[in-house]
């Protein structure tokens, strides 16, 4: 199983053709989760760029996807997520809330990569990060 980011899905719904976000959300090799976090972070950024219909339109595609687990923020996950970040954050690496929420998503029900195109992610240890962010973007993620 793999662990998609936010940064997937805003990059998807934003029409930036990075292919390999594409491939991960329209054609999956394998099953796919997400923390309900990620729910939040895409509804959220997409509004802010092209406003609430397109939005609601990214939520409800990402919820009809086949293969995809939509995970709860349990307690622990909450709590671990507090750890990540105590652990990670520093002025060079501003890891969020929902970036720590979905890492520690992924660690507890271990995937086997996590997936993202935020930078942020580098130099994680306690699970595989796989950037698949273009040398030249234009995402609305950063």
């Amino acid at each position: 199983m793999i662990v998609l980011d936010s940064w997937i899905f805003i990059e998807y719904f934003s029409d930036m053709e990075n292919k390999s976000s594409a491939d991960l959300v329209e054609n999956p090799s394998d099953t796919r989760a997400i923390s309900s976090a990620v729910l939040a972070e895409v509804k959220y950024r997409i509004s802010k760029k092209f406003g609430n219909s397109k939005a609601s339109d990214a939520i409800d595609a990402i919820n009809s996807l086949p293969n995809l687990r939509i995970l709860p923020v349990t307690k622990e996950i909450a709590e671990f997520a507090a750890e990540l970040r105590l652990k990670y954050y520093s002025k060079e690496r501003q890891l969020s809330y929902i970036d720590v929420i979905n890492l520690a998503t992924a660690i507890k029900i271990g995937c086997d990569k996590f997936y993202t195109g935020d930078p942020d992610f580098e130099g994680i240890s306690e699970i595989e990060i796989k950037n698949i962010r273009q040398t030249k973007t234009n995402s609305i993620y950063k």
